[in-house]
């Protein structure tokens, strides 16, 4: 989100909301240092206090005066604890909030609900932990343990310590050198300096805050141990996807080979054998037959070609993924325009589902989109794979479930790979697939 406008304007916009977010920022980030100090300056001196009645011998106001530190950083540490556990989820979210509404990111984590209580056959209640001899106990430390104790309130005290030390004193910078600027200005004799430091201060304005980004991307989405069973539970959703699609695809396989080839060669068989039974008796009627029966092998022949081809094209195999798309657009009922620009080929598997993908996309501009021309670019950088199919037809294409693009997307996610669709109604459409992989 940036400010409406040009030039100067602009700019000042920039300035002011930059300065809006640096304090909001230091406000929230600056809670848990200002907790420590004010905790670590109260017990030093209460220690201090205490200290300085001692008349015993300097060794012994030596150990005293240790004893003043450690007391004073156990404390500290008790504070920040307490402030930690107490502060850090409601802190965090608003700093999620915060990221989303000004760049963007999407950082939504998941708090584990309390655990269900059951009572047991002895009487007693049950939370998860441990029992109890009440429901309502029961019910009040499972709500304080799903509080409390996950690893994500651990994840959101992470972030509140790396914050104290990153973004506070980025968006410390320009405000506090626009307070000393004023003060300077106010001073008689320095007005050049604080002029010069109010300056520096609205220069940096803008830029101060934006360290929140890449601390926020790190440290406050989900957990790593979050991470890995999203990462779990999709790799499951794959293979459950994938197992269906080969079952259905064998299917097809069969269902083919039973109603065309398989057949056919059955009723060869059956003319054949009349043939052979006619040839001494009725040589022209055996000549009709294996006629009909030649005619008859062509047509299973076409039919089996036709089935393989739809398993893997034997041009995707010899030629390789861009003259198999350009091949595509030479079959295709419009007209298909090709660019193309790989250095090599991905491996089978992955060249393999680009272009089922293509081939769906281009029968769905032709079927569905009412479109008289597409593009179809295919590229490779940074390690990725991409192809782009863009038609002039009537746009408002989705992944809704059971057509042809999730069939898409589930395929492609097989491979760590993405479809993006901008098609508004009314057109045009333009559809991205990207897939991670290694050119040979």
């Amino acid at each position: 989100m940036r400010p409406a406008g040009r030039g100067p304007v602009r700019w000042a916009a920039e300035i002011a909301l930059g300065g809006y977010r640096s304090v909001l920022l230091g406000a929230l980030t600056g809670l848990l240092p200002a907790v420590g100090v004010t905790v670590g300056v109260g017990g030093w001196r209460f220690a201090s206090s205490w200290s300085d009645r001692l008349t015993a011998p300097l060794p012994v106001r030596v150990l005293a005066a240790c004893g003043e530190a450690l007391m004073t950083a156990v404390w500290v540490a008790a504070a920040l604890w307490i402030v930690g556990v107490l502060l850090a989820r409601p802190i965090a979210q608003t700093c999620r909030r915060l990221a989303g509404r000004w760049l963007g990111l999407r950082l939504a984590v998941e708090y584990p609900p309390p655990v269900p209580v059951v009572q047991m056959a002895t009487g007693y209640w049950w939370d998860g932990t441990e029992y109890h001899s009440s429901e309502r106990e029961a019910r009040r430390r499972a709500a304080m343990n799903a509080r409390f104790h996950t690893p994500q309130l651990r994840y959101d005290g992470l972030w509140l310590a790396a914050a104290a030390v990153t973004v506070l004193p980025a968006v410390a910078v320009p405000l506090t050198t626009l307070g000393a600027g004023a003060y300077l200005l106010s001073r008689p004799g320095l007005p050049v300096a604080g002029a010069a430091l109010v300056v520096l201060g609205v220069l940096l304005a803008p830029f101060g805050w934006r360290v929140f980004g890449p601390v926020a991307a790190a440290l406050l989405g989900r957990t790593p141990r979050d991470r890995r069973d999203e990462r779990v539970e999709r790799l499951e959703a794959i293979r459950t996807d994938l197992t269906r699609t080969q079952a259905a695809e064998l299917e097809r396989i069969e269902r083919g080979l039973h109603d065309g080839p398989q057949a056919r060669l059955v009723a060869l068989g059956m003319s054949m054998g009349a043939a052979e039974r006619l040839i001494e008796s009725d040589p022209a009627a055996a000549r009709a037959i294996l006629s009909e029966a030649r005619a008859a092998s062509a047509t299973a022949l076409s039919e089996l070609r036709s089935l393989v081809r739809g398993i893997d094209p034997p041009v995707l195999v010899e030629r390789g993924l861009v003259d198999a798309v350009r091949a595509l657009a030479l079959d295709a009922p419009l007209s298909v325009e090709v660019r193309a620009a790989l250095p090599g080929r991905p491996e089978r598997p992955i060249e393999a589902a680009v272009y089922f993908a293509i081939a769906e996309l281009l029968a769905n501009a032709a079927k569905h989109a009412h479109a008289a021309h597409v593009d179809v670019d295919l590229g490779y950088a940074d390690g990725t794979l991409t192809g782009t199919v863009a038609d002039d037809g009537t746009g408002g294409a989705a992944p809704s479930p059971g057509s042809g693009l999730a069939g898409i997307e589930r395929r492609l996610a097989a491979f760590d790979g993405r479809l993006d669709i901008d098609s508004p109604s009314g057109g045009p459409t333009r559809i991205t697939l990207a897939v991670p992989c290694v050119l040979s």
